[in-house]
């Protein structure tokens, strides 16, 4: 009996492991082929989950993995539009992506529109468009694409976020995870100068025409204090000022940074206040 007992927990036990290396969750020996978990697009939204949440590692940012056919005058309200996400890594052979387009908020703005059913889905209550089984295998890159109906004319802009995660085989030790976004403008949509709070004295304006970002600080205590720019991902971009001017008024000019959310750092008065901005 005891024989018997054992046997069948041995079997029981290596069903489990198998079933975990070939498909299992974003912990096990292998990749899930079947989709992603919704909000994790590396969106502020989403509050910046992305692939890493289950693959581990850190992400990278690249640009242009998400592409459309929308022309430079920008998009119409109602039109359909193609978009196409590709996931490039040499030496990969699996690949993910989920992508969903958004405001800072998080909303969904238009409607995604799955055109390849064998390869892709919706999820998250169609706020998200991801892989499936079938739309995973490839050789150094892989691509999807899918359908894309603009919303109304109250909206201007709109951020297409895209998380992206490929390895070989499958296993683990191989992953790599990209960010990327798509920002694209409704035609005719004024170009705005976009005034962030203001919080603690610091005012930042962004001239989207000049490409300058003005950043003014009321330092009233003489303190020391710093200024930095950071990634989504929290990589240092560039320290903007380190001093203890009582008004400071600097000018950055955006234009050298790729289109994305940006987090402005103010260290002051033993303390971080962090201000987000988008920049395109």
């Amino acid at each position: 009996m005891k024989s018997v007992f054992s046997s069948v927990f041995i079997l029981a036990f290596v069903a489990v492991v198998f079933q975990a290396f070939e498909d299992g969750p974003g912990t096990g020996t292998k990749r899930r082929r079947d989709g992603t978990d919704p909000g994790h697009t590396g969106s502020p939204g989403d509050n910046f989950k992305n692939c890493t949440i289950c693959h581990g590692g850190t992400a990278t940012d690249a640009d242009g993995w998400i592409t459309s056919n929308i022309p430079s005058t920008g998009w119409k309200p109602g039109q359909i539009y193609t978009i196409t996400a590709t996931n490039t890594k040499v030496g990969s052979t699996r690949f993910g992506f989920q992508v969903s387009p958004q405001d800072m908020q998080g909303n969904l703005l238009g409607q995604l529109i799955v055109s390849d059913t064998g390869a892709t889905q919706l999820v998250g209550d169609s706020k998200y468009i991801t892989y499936k089984s079938a739309g995973v295998d490839g050789t150094d890159f892989r691509t999807w694409t899918f359908n894309w109906q603009a919303p109304g004319d109250s909206i201007n802009e709109v951020v297409f976020y895209g998380a992206f995660n490929s390895n070989h085989e499958g296993h683990k030790a191989f992953d790599n995870t990209t960010l990327s976004k798509l920002t694209v403008r409704r035609e005719g949509a004024p170009v705005s100068v976009d005034m962030v709070n203001k919080v603690d004295g610091l005012n930042i304006v962004q001239n989207y025409t000049t490409k300058i970002m003005r950043l003014q600080f009321e330092n009233a205590t003489g303190e020391d204090f710093s200024i930095s720019i950071y990634t989504s991902n929290g990589v240092l971009v560039k320290e903007l000022y380190s001093g203890n001017d009582l008004n400071l008024d600097l000018n950055y000019d955006f234009s050298q940074l790729s289109t994305g959310i940006y987090m402005v750092n103010l260290v002051s008065k033993g303390k971080t206040n962090v201000y987000k901005v988008s920049c395109f």
